[in-house]
């Protein structure tokens, strides 16, 4: 039950996510000239929205082991 509930939550949240950033395309272009409610909260939540995948889902936010850099030969040079 617990698998089933965060992959409805990681579904939940890619789906804002991409909404959110097709709100900001429209908005940058000029297309939304009278931007509803709900617009304006997705573009308000794009960035909390890019926190979370930028410092919790993508590779290059956190600090984890399987993204250490490649090792060094002895002289302490990058082989």
């Amino acid at each position: 039950m617990k698998r089933i509930a965060l992959l409805g939550l990681g579904f939940g949240y890619m789906v804002l996510l991409i909404e959110a950033i097709r709100a900001a395309v429209a908005w940058w272009r000029g297309e939304l000239a009278q931007p509803d409610w709900s617009d304006i909260a997705l573009l308000a939540a794009l960035p909390v929205l890019a926190w979370i995948w930028w410092r919790h889902i993508s590779p290059f936010g956190r600090n984890c082991p399987k993204c250490a850099l490649p090792p060094e030969d002895g002289r302490g040079r990058k082989p």
